[in-house]
């Protein structure tokens, strides 16, 4: 009967200390995220508001390996101190159960966790985004209001005389791109979104557009102009990112770029057979051709991305049960009721270790050099540590 009753004093002592340590590092990385968005954004309480359920669950993906890895430390930390660990294996009570509880929570919350990395990125992120370009308006008019101009990275940028109600006041409207440079003067304007299209409108009033310095044009009257959300915000990534699908979305994904290649490839064949026949050699190397290869080189690189990403979340998510591997008989052979002391002895092989090899390996496994598998090299390098610790308590 003791130790039926020892697992489960271990894994209830482990569970209160895990869902506490959740609660606490949840909220303090979300209010983290909320400044961050309130101070780069300036968002208003509103969107914030709205910017929560997202925020908790991107929180959560960072927060459960973290907390799960100091409740065990703690509890097998004191377990040990306590010398109890000595006390069963006294009793000839074998090691291997000393380990089973956290184990055994550790596969219990590595399920859910790969589902939170999942959701982080395929449903949070883009959420998160679309809240912000939608409060975009808000955004512009408070900080031309406080600052009487607003700009961004990307090549937009606006300034005024003067704010009064809902129209800007002689504005200069500046966007830039690859292609040009555009100038644009108004008596007065208007900003609105369009939630549907993604675009924000303005609306002008007597303008004139510069177009690069040579082409001038003066339009009297209203115009409305629309320019993208994605290109007049300061946050936001295109929709088609690799990482915004969903893992049960990506092989579908997969096989319509697949396909778009395969077609690519048949095109740049008949290309090059026609020009051999024709003799005409220049179309080897035109234009068209040139194009249909960056475009082959490019979803190639998409396609490494896309075979990461399901690893990627699964490797994440199954950091969990390697963290409790490693932490546990770590934190036995430490032998300190310090929690902080523990923690940070067990925290340093994931920081050595753990996270330069995944980062490694995600880099590598972006450009296609190496295997998606090879994400689970730094799970399997503290699955290995953890092993050996465990057999040096077991042998001792």
């Amino acid at each position: 009967m003791f130790p039926g009753k020892f697992t489960r004093y271990i894994l209830w002592d482990v569970l209160k200390m895990f869902a506490l340590t959740l609660i606490a590092m949840t909220m303090v990385i979300s209010l983290v995220f909320v400044g961050q968005k309130l101070v780069d954004e300036g968002l208003g309480y509103l969107a914030v508001a709205k910017l929560l359920p997202y925020i908790f669950l991107i929180a959560l993906q960072f927060s459960v390996p973290a907390t799960l890895l100091f409740s065990v430390c703690c509890v097998y930390g004191r377990v040990s101190a306590d010398n109890e660990i000595v006390a069963l294996k006294s009793a000839g009570i074998s090691p291997t159960r000393i380990f089973r509880p956290a184990i055994i929570l550790g596969i219990l919350v590595s399920i859910p966790s790969v589902w939170l990395n999942d959701k982080a990125v395929s449903w949070g992120r883009p959420g998160m985004q679309k809240v912000i370009l939608l409060s975009f308006e808000e955004v512009v008019y408070r900080r031309l209001k406080a600052n009487r101009s607003f700009n961004n990275d990307k090549g937009f940028a606006i300034h005024v005389q003067a704010v009064e109600d809902r129209w800007l006041i002689r504005p200069n409207i500046w966007m830039f791109s690859e292609k040009e440079l555009r100038t644009i003067t108004a008596e007065r304007a208007r900003i609105s979104i369009d939630p549907v299209a993604d675009k924000l409108i303005i609306e002008l009033v007597d303008a004139v557009i510069d177009i690069a310095g040579q082409n001038q044009i003066n339009w009297p009257g209203l115009l409305p102009l629309e320019v993208p959300l994605l290109f007049a915000s300061e946050s936001g990534s295109k929709a088609t990112s690799p990482s915004q699908f969903a893992i049960n979305q990506i092989p579908i994904e997969l096989a319509k770029q697949s396909e778009a290649n395969e077609r690519r490839r048949e095109l740049l064949a008949t290309r090059f057979s026609m020009a051999l026949s024709s003799g005409r050699f220049v179309d080897v190397n035109d234009g068209k051709t040139n194009l249909l290869k960056a475009e082959l080189a490019e979803t190639e690189k998409k396609l490494a991305r896309l075979k990461t990403e399901p690893m990627r979340r699964y490797a994440l998510g199954f950091s969990c049960l390697a963290f409790v591997w490693m932490g546990v008989p770590m934190s036995i052979l430490v032998r300190s009721a310090d929690y902080w002391w523990t923690f940070g002895v067990c925290f340093i092989p994931i920081l050595l270790v753990y996270y330069p090899l995944f980062g490694l390996a995600l880099e590598f496994a972006k450009d296609g050099t190496w295997p998606a598998v090879t994400l689970w090299l730094g799970n399997v390098a503290l699955a290995l540590i953890g092993t050996w610790m465990m057999m040096k308590i077991i042998n001792n």
